[in-house]
């Protein structure tokens, strides 16, 4: 229930993380636009969306059995009630729970990449639509031991494929379809950016937040877990040194002066740091994920040269 509640605060630090990258005139609607995702998913999760992925049914889909979370007491636990995924001991509405946050956060991922650029009703019913069609079938592909993924024996600890995979490439496509944000509005570019305090204050929630998501994907309060958030922090710490060393050397990013800091650039590897390490948190030890953290921070600085 603790990373539950940690994962759920990550959307609000993704708003503000993403709310202070942004122009002034499109502040408020970018973390409206994360912050709405906390009330589609959550009904779309109850009415089927749980159902679809972690319900009874193949291995592509689930099914309806689930619906409106019938038939979920106070007394189920995961495993009874769902696909075991190990010997759990954890309420079945704990892990419904659990789940629907990380939909809560994959969505709000794509918003970055259509703000100012979609209005709000089309973007709700996009959001709703996308959870359908394309997490949750992901979802049960890879969590659910029914899911033909998962039985060839992918290996994704928290969602390097379902959540960072699938929101990328949906954000990616999306902002193609939708164009330049300057066909929207030509003085987009002469605006500065603004908020970065918001920025720094995301990544700080997302940093803590991401505990409770790779920790609490081992579902159990054990080794793995603690190995999954030792490893987390680590891999965001490494990620985010290595961007200030390379900044202070190099000083190339955004033009600053040799010496000074980006902090939208150190703020955004200590979040690819935590991305990198999720799908393997809980499987690398703290060496390896120190060394993934290096390269990550390593390779955006790069990218963004």
């Amino acid at each position: 229930m603790t990373s539950t509640a940690l994962v759920y605060m990550m959307t609000p630090g993704l708003a503000c993380f993403y709310g202070g990258l942004v122009e002034s005139k499109n502040f408020l609607n970018q973390i409206f636009l994360s912050i709405v995702c906390m009330a589609i998913i959550p009904v779309q999760w109850c009415l089927f969306g749980y159902s679809f992925a972690f319900g009874p049914g193949n291995s592509v889909f689930g099914s309806f059995n689930y619906a409106a979370l019938r038939s979920f007491g106070l007394n189920n636990f995961y495993g009874e009630n769902s696909d075991p995924m190990n010997s759990l001991t954890i309420p079945s509405l704990t892990f419904v729970s659990f789940q629907c946050a990380f939909a809560i956060i994959t969505a709000a991922l794509i918003s970055g990449s259509v703000v100012g650029r979609m209005k709000l009703i089309p973007y709700m019913i996009f959001v709703f639509l996308w959870s359908t069609f394309c997490y949750d079938p992901l979802a049960r592909w890879v969590f659910s031991r029914q899911g033909w993924l998962n039985r060839m024996g992918t290996i994704d600890f928290a969602g390097g494929i379902v959540v960072h995979f699938a929101s990328g490439i949906s954000g990616l496509v999306a902002a193609i379809i939708l164009g330049s944000r300057s066909h929207f509005d030509p003085d987009v570019l002469k605006t500065g950016q603004t908020h970065l305090p918001f920025t720094m204050l995301g990544t700080g929630m997302l940093w803590v937040g991401w505990m409770g998501f790779n920790g609490g994907s081992a579902v159990a309060a054990n080794g793995i877990a603690s190995l999954a958030i030792v490893n987390t922090n680590i891999a965001a710490a490494s990620s985010m040194i290595m961007w200030i060393i390379l900044d202070i050397i190099f000083g190339k990013v955004a033009g600053q002066n040799l010496g000074v800091v980006s902090i939208p650039g150190t703020c955004s590897a200590t979040v690819v740091g935590l991305v990198v390490i999720t799908p393997g948190a809980g499987y690398v030890q703290p060496g390896y994920a120190l060394l993934i953290g290096l390269i990550g921070g390593c390779s955006i600085y790069l990218f963004l040269l």
